[in-house]
């Protein structure tokens, strides 16, 4: 089945969205694009932000190129064009509206709702998204709206279940006091950050990191996810001058979790224009996540050990020995040695630190 068969979308969002996640898919560049389609660049770009529309001939080669029929695409093109003028602005959605997607039985378990007892469900969301009377949309069906336009073809997470999440680690960054953002204090912490890897408890590990990050105005908060919500990180901007690393430890384990923080550290230190930024399986494969990608593997496994790592085979105690010298947890060699086809997924997996709940809920603020 190709990419492009598996999208049924639910918002408003442009064809183009489609096609780059079907060129992630297919690891094809703009360029290469440009040349199977037979399009210039200048026409492929109008195409993918949506100025472009999309005809016979068009749907034809996107079939040819990126697969599904001509039909799908002259599909996805009226369905665009008509929500487009349907649509209603997200300042008119009622907030009842807006609440019936909330998982509102995980929010008040995961204990959200402790500051509004006594009050409805219902009531309860609408204080927790409020700082002010009437002041709901900025910190949920606009969060949410942004979380749609980033989802992939994928698209499993409920956005108002990942806007709920990305309010909480809100909510919870303010309860850290940070100095004002700076992202060339950041770059300069990273050392300190990477020597805390190989701790295997996070009730130590996760207090340093959180101190080291408020220095350069960055709030780290462990944010758990509720049901619809699959993300496994977040980068974004509580104020202005005050980032928020969230962390939902979703695979609880220290391979997934370390190339988590880096890679939201990576976007901060990349790409600090950007204000958000939702990371997990659901979300849009671009150039600033590889670039994340590519920062957090080379923070971890610097590229002077890429012979070593190719040449460490499976023994488990060469692999510790590897992982020592590099200054690394055996789980997170492991981990980016099943990334890079050196191991498969299944392999090693004991050496891998694992964290239980009740570990992590202790670090919560």
């Amino acid at each position: 089945m190709s990419v492009a068969e598996t999208f049924h979308p639910d918002w408003v969002s442009p064809p183009g969205e489609t096609i780059k996640d079907a060129l992630a898919y297919k690891n094809l560049s703009l360029e290469a694009f440009c040349v199977e389609i037979g399009m210039a660049l200048p026409s492929v770009e109008g195409l993918i932000n949506g100025d472009l529309k999309i005809d016979v001939s068009i749907a034809d080669r996107l079939a040819d190129t990126l697969g599904s029929s001509r039909q799908f695409w002259i599909s996805r093109e009226t369905l665009y064009r008509t929500r487009v003028e349907l649509r209603p602005v997200s300042a008119s959605i009622t907030f009842d509206t807006f609440a019936k997607q909330l998982p509102l039985k995980d929010m008040r378990s995961f204990g959200w709702f402790e500051s509004y007892s006594g009050l409805s469900d219902r009531d309860a969301a609408l204080a927790f998204f409020e700082d002010a009377p009437g002041d709901w949309q900025s910190s949920g069906s606009r969060i949410m709206d942004a979380v749609r336009f980033r989802t992939s073809f994928a698209h499993e997470s409920n956005p108002a279940a990942v806007a709920a999440w990305l309010r909480q680690g809100v909510l919870r960054a303010r309860e850290i006091d940070c100095a004002t953002w700076d992202a060339k204090a950041l770059e300069s912490a990273i050392p300190s950050i990477r020597a805390l890897v190989r701790q295997k408890d996070p009730m130590l590990f996760f207090p340093k990191l959180v101190d080291i990050c408020r220095e350069c105005g960055v709030a780290v908060v462990f944010v758990r996810t509720p049901k619809g919500c699959h993300a496994s990180g977040a980068t974004h901007f509580a104020e202005e001058n005050k980032a928020v690393v969230q962390l939902s430890f979703r695979y609880r384990s220290d391979d997934h979790f370390w190339f988590t923080v880096f890679h939201e550290l990576g976007h901060l230190i990349l790409h600090p224009a950007n204000r958000l930024f939702v990371e997990g399986k659901e979300y849009e494969a671009t150039e600033e996540e590889d670039e994340a990608n590519s920062y957090a593997a080379q923070i971890l496994i610097p590229n002077t050990f890429d012979a070593e790592l190719q040449a460490v085979g499976k023994d488990f105690k060469a692999v510790m020995r590897l992982a020592r010298r590099i200054g690394i947890s055996p789980g997170i060699l492991v981990g980016q040695m099943q990334n890079r086809g050196i191991l498969r997924h299944e392999q090693l997996n004991f050496l891998k630190e694992r964290y239980d709940w009740a570990a992590l809920q202790a670090i919560t603020p």
